[in-house]
């Protein structure tokens, strides 16, 4: 052992030490806090404007079709397939619109929740602002 060349390295190499970094310490009543509420923020909106989207979506199709089944001028009164049109037409709206502002209400809801969240961080801060 006394005998091994001594160890050298072909190239010079700068170590960088880790820069100091600020932190805030926390309770782990409140990690866990913040840990249950982000675990309740559920996204369900996007199911309910994804149902309005295609409500309306059938709404304009059967507009389309009962504009076309009985043109302007032709006759003064409705067929079967022309009435079915007009009320797949107006119920599709209804419930569409509705699903639509729904989903926005969700939305809302959602971004409270998420506000929640961001208000416990920010009273965590407010408590080392003064150290600083």
């Amino acid at each position: 052992m006394a005998s091994d060349p001594p160890f050298t390295m072909s190239q010079d190499y700068e170590l960088l030490s880790p820069q100091k970094k600020r932190a805030y310490p926390i309770l782990i009543e409140e990690w866990e806090h913040l840990k249950v509420k982000i675990s309740s923020i559920q996204d369900n909106a996007n199911m309910y404007h994804t149902i309005g989207s295609t409500l309306i979506g059938v709404a304009g199709s059967a507009l389309v079709t009962a504009l076309t089944l009985n043109p302007l001028g032709e006759s003064n009164t409705a067929s079967l397939p022309t009435i079915i049109s007009w009320c797949i037409f107006v119920s599709s709206s209804i419930c569409g619109g509705l699903s639509l502002f729904f989903g926005r209400s969700q939305r809302k809801v959602q971004n409270s929740t998420t506000n929640d969240v961001v208000e416990q961080m920010k009273i965590i801060e407010k408590r080392y602002e003064n150290e600083e």
